[in-house]
């Protein structure tokens, strides 16, 4: 089930006139035409992942199976500064009906495959099940490494349930974890005691989650919890970093399963990713739960663009 994207969504203005320097992202992407991929050295794969049957399963708003090709037109025309590596555009990959646990295999094998051949991820979302399908895909790539989870989110997504659902991706990947034998290690910013039942707080507790309160995040901690990012960053092998965009206020995030009432405000958000990525550990990661059905005047889009740009850019 997978598909390369469509070059007509890689547009925007053509300034080179002005400059050889002058150039935007659409200008200077890779886009890969088959599958797999044949990625360049120091190359992070951007790969779709059409899906939110977990959305629905959560009874959430559906809709962000839509998102990965908006995402990317939003990408497209903002500005291609040098970085540590080449944006690779390889597709995306979706499933048949509501068969969630397939498509979350396919997807894993796919972000295997590109890991286990040198390039890093950077996923769009689809609903938060997405997490399940990166992280898995990442645990069999990197076998016997401690890969610590970031995640800011209001939610702890540790839901029990019978399927996979966009709430349960985090206590899918503990029990990968215990399975596999390795630590799970996972560090949530910005979930809310009101988003939250007590259950979840307690299942966190006995995951030995290190949970950061949304009431905690604000400019006046911002260097405590800067050195708290990076000790999680320090004490792990490999970092996978994954954003629910609902974790953002409504007011700039609107189109998301679930806006959120309080959240994180997108400069303190990109001043927080700011150290994790230039840690040099972060091998994936991604940002999940964009619902263009319920966006305005593509307010969210341009949000969530520029938050996968500055991941992209500061990435080390």
């Amino acid at each position: 089930m997978w598909q390369a994207s469509p070059a007509e969504l890689w547009q925007g203005r053509d300034d080179s006139r002005e400059s050889p320097a002058a150039k935007r992202v659409f200008q200077t992407i890779d886009l890969q035409s088959a599958w797999p991929p044949v990625l360049p050295e120091h190359a992070v794969a951007l790969l779709g992942f059409a899906s939110d049957t977990g959305v629905a399963r959560n009874l959430g708003r559906v809709g962000a199976a839509k998102a990965p090709p908006v995402l990317r037109k939003a990408l497209a025309n903002l500005a291609s500064h040098p970085a540590a590596h080449v944006l690779c555009d390889c597709g995306d990959i979706g499933y048949a009906g509501d068969d969630l646990e397939s498509g979350q295999r396919d997807f894993a094998e796919a972000v295997a495959h590109i890991h286990r051949h040198g390039g890093k991820t950077l996923v769009l979302g689809g609903g938060h099940e997405t997490a399940f399908a990166h992280g898995s895909g990442l645990f069999a790539a990197h076998p016997g490494r401690h890969i610590a989870i970031i995640n800011f989110d209001p939610h702890l997504d540790l839901r029990r349930h019978h399927q996979a659902t966009s709430g349960t991706p985090f206590a899918q990947l503990a029990a990968l974890a215990a399975a596999q034998n390795r630590r799970f290690d996972y560090t949530c910013v910005g979930a809310g005691r009101a988003t939250n039942t007590a259950a979840l707080t307690a299942d966190a507790a006995a995951l030995g989650v290190n949970v950061i309160w949304d009431t905690e995040v604000h400019w006046a901690h911002a260097e405590r919890l800067r050195a708290q990012l990076q000790e999680v960053v320090a004490r792990a092998d490999a970092v996978y970093v994954t954003i629910d965009l609902d974790v953002l206020p409504a007011p700039y995030m609107p189109a998301v399963s679930a806006p959120a009432a309080l959240g994180i405000a997108p400069d303190l958000l990109l001043y927080l990713l700011q150290p994790i990525m230039a840690g040099g550990k972060v091998i994936a990661a991604d940002a999940v739960e964009y619902n263009p059905d319920y966006d305005i005047h593509g307010q969210g889009a341009r949000v969530a663009a520029r938050v996968l740009w500055q991941l992209w850019q500061e990435w080390v």
